[in-house]
């Protein structure tokens, strides 16, 4: 139980989601603040000279996970990428 004036603040941490910390982190590797969660992965292959090989090694390094090739050629937008992202971060976060 709280005791009456006690001022000090909580510790609550808070945190961006890490699919939007993923999202950051692909706009600043393209340098295009317009990329969203609904920019294709085709439209991003065409119009930077960054594919999606690069990307992936990018995410992995920076969130400490490693993505499943599988699952990752079956991805159809930055969103799904962001999400697999995540969901691997998630999963590190456990262990």
């Amino acid at each position: 139980m709280p005791i009456r004036g006690d001022n000090r603040r909580r510790e609550v941490p808070y945190t961006v989601s890490s699919k939007q910390e993923a999202l950051k982190v692909i706009r600043e590797q393209l340098g295009d603040k317009s990329i969203g969660f609904n920019t294709t992965i085709t439209e991003v292959s065409e119009e930077f000279d960054t594919g999606i090989e690069q990307l992936v090694e990018t995410l992995e390094s920076e969130f400490g996970v490693e993505l499943s090739e599988e699952l990752v050629v079956e991805v159809d937008t930055i969103g799904e990428l962001c999400a697999m992202v995540a969901r691997a971060s998630k999963e590190n976060d456990l262990d």
